[in-house]
């Protein structure tokens, strides 16, 4: 095949000649930026599997597990300095203490950067950054999440078995498991427990959590499934047993047919051997007869 030696030669020659000439760091594009000042690692930018980020330390045996960072937006690679890379260790900052006395931090989670008060965590968003935010700044956005956190609940019954609460899309009533949106013509804050349950079976759809329903009902259904699976070929190998059996019923009836038709065979076989002799013999007389009467 011309056309692939013609790819495959000069291909192989250049990945043979990277794999003498190119580090296994050059080729994840490592860089080594220098050494911490407090703990004297070496700080390294690296690609991941998710971005580029920075690392404090090695994987080498005996040493403490590495300390990661992510790199910033507009940040690169190829031009992150020393400082800039050990500025994103700073996080998570201590801003200082509420006034209720309770710690204020400042990080980057899964979901972005955000502020934290105890148990409440509030997003913060452009132009708030969580390595410049001050503790006065961070105290505002908490109690804006506060606030819309108290706004939200409409209404609770049974120590909050069953709540009304303001949504998205407007007032909605939810027990966990189910979720139904308030009547245009009624008053959400003079729902009653009972108005709020009859909703909730009459009209409630499943709460719908990330990636789909919940885990208990996503089960149920691979189970119904399964079970579905299974009784499917006991079906099918039930209808297939029983031609089995009518074939199996046929075959001595047709045995017996058979074993009928032979011996009427044989019986017409006799009868037509008999009568030969007796034509042969009815011709050798009318033949004489003939010859006598000439005579």
């Amino acid at each position: 095949m011309p056309l692939l030696r013609k790819f495959w030669a000069p291909f192989k020659a250049l990945v043979a000649d990277k794999m003498e000439t190119v580090s296994l760091d050059e080729a994840k594009q490592n860089r080594v930026l220098g050494n911490d000042p407090v703990t004297g690692k070496p700080i390294s930018v690296r690609l991941g599997r998710f971005g580029p980020f920075a690392q404090i330390g090695t994987k080498e045996e005996g040493d403490e597990k590495p300390k990661y960072a992510s790199l910033r937006p507009g940040q690169s690679l190829h031009t992150i300095s020393l400082p800039d890379a050990i500025e994103l260790f700073k996080l998570p900052r201590d801003l200082g203490a509420a006034p209720d006395g309770v710690e204020v931090s400042a990080a980057i989670g899964r979901f972005g950067p955000f502020v934290k008060h105890g148990k409440t965590y509030a997003s913060i968003k452009a132009p708030d950054d969580p390595y410049t935010i001050d503790l006065a700044r961070a105290l505002e956005v908490i109690a804006e999440k506060e606030l819309a956190a108290a706004n939200r609940i409409i209404q609770t019954f049974d120590e909050g078995r069953v709540q009304v609460l303001n949504g998205r899309f407007g007032p909605y009533i939810t027990d966990g498991a189910k979720n139904a949106n308030v009547p245009k013509d009624r008053d959400p804050a003079t729902l009653t427990l009972v108005e709020c349950d009859t909703l909730l079976t009459e009209k409630g759809k499943p709460v719908r959590q990330k990636g789909g329903f919940k885990r208990g009902a996503a089960k149920k259904a691979a189970a119904k499934k399964a079970a579905a699976k299974a009784e499917a070929p006991a079906k099918k190998s039930a209808v297939k047993k029983a031609p089995a059996k009518k074939a199996a019923a046929k075959k001595p009836a047709a045995k017996k047919a058979a074993a009928k038709k032979a011996p009427a065979k044989k019986a017409a076989v006799k009868k037509a051997a008999a009568k030969k002799p007796a034509a042969k013999k009815a011709a050798v007389k009318k033949a004489a007869a003939r010859v006598l009467a000439v005579a």
